[in-house]
C-alpha cells in the first residue's frame, strides 16, 4: 500500500469531516437544530452555517492557489441577499467569527434544509480545491485568514482543527438534545 502524500491525507480527512458534520445534523428536526440550549451555546444550525461560511471563504482563498481566483458562493450566487443578510453584521470574514452570542442568535438563518444545502455546496467546492493540491502548492507560501505568513498545508491543518471543534459542538448539542450525539465512532 503506497504511503499517502500530505495533500492526500488532508483531502481524505476533510471529506470525512464534512460528511460527519452533515451526519451530525441529519437526525434533527428544524426546532432541535435551531434551538440554543443556553444563551451562550449556539444552535446546531448556527454551527453548520458557520462552517459552511468558513468552507466557502477558504475555498475562495485557495482558488487562486489551484485555479483561477473565484469568489465565494455566498456572494457570487446571491445567498446573502436571498437569506436577507444585507447589512447584517456577520463577524470576521463574514463567517460568524467573533460575532458574539446575542448577534449570532439574531441571525435570520433560513431552514435547516437550506443551510444544509449551502453547506454541501461549500464543502464540495472546498474539497475539490483541496483535492487539487500537490506537493508544490501544498507547501506554497500562503497568507492565512489571520494574516499569518504560513504555507497552504499548515493553513489547511488549522482549518481542519477549527472544523473539528465545531463538529464536537454539533455532537455535544445533539447529545444534550437527547439524540445519539457521536458520529465519529
Amino acid at each position: 500500500m503506497p504511503i499517502p502524500t500530505p495533500s492526500e491525507i488532508i483531502s481524505s480527512r476533510l471529506e470525512r469531516l464534512d460528511g460527519q458534520m452533515l451526519q451530525a445534523i441529519d437526525n434533527l428536526s428544524e426546532d432541535e437544530a435551531s434551538r440554543w440550549l443556553t444563551e451562550t451555546a449556539p444552535s446546531c444550525k448556527w454551527h453548520l452555517w458557520h462552517m459552511a461560511r468558513w468552507a466557502d471563504y477558504v475555498q475562495s482563498l485557495l482558488s487562486g492557489v489551484v485555479d483561477e481566483h473565484s469568489p465565494e458562493l455566498w456572494e457570487f450566487t446571491g445567498i446573502a441577499d436571498e437569506w436577507g443578510f444585507e447589512g447584517v453584521d456577520l463577524g470576521m470574514w463574514g463567517a460568524g467569527s467573533g460575532l458574539g452570542n446575542e448577534t449570532g442568535k439574531s441571525l435570520p438563518l433560513p431552514t435547516l434544509a437550506r443551510v444544509r444545502s449551502y453547506a454541501v455546496e461549500a464543502f464540495e467546492l472546498l474539497e475539490a480545491r483541496v483535492a487539487k493540491l500537490d506537493d508544490q502548492n501544498f507547501n506554497a507560501a500562503f497568507t492565512d485568514w489571520h494574516d499569518n505568513d504560513t504555507n497552504v498545508g499548515d493553513a489547511m491543518v488549522g482549518y481542519i482543527a477549527h472544523a473539528n471543534r465545531h463538529l464536537g459542538m454539533l455532537e455535544a448539542i445533539t447529545g444534550a438534545l437527547g439524540k445519539e450525539g457521536s458520529v465519529t465512532v
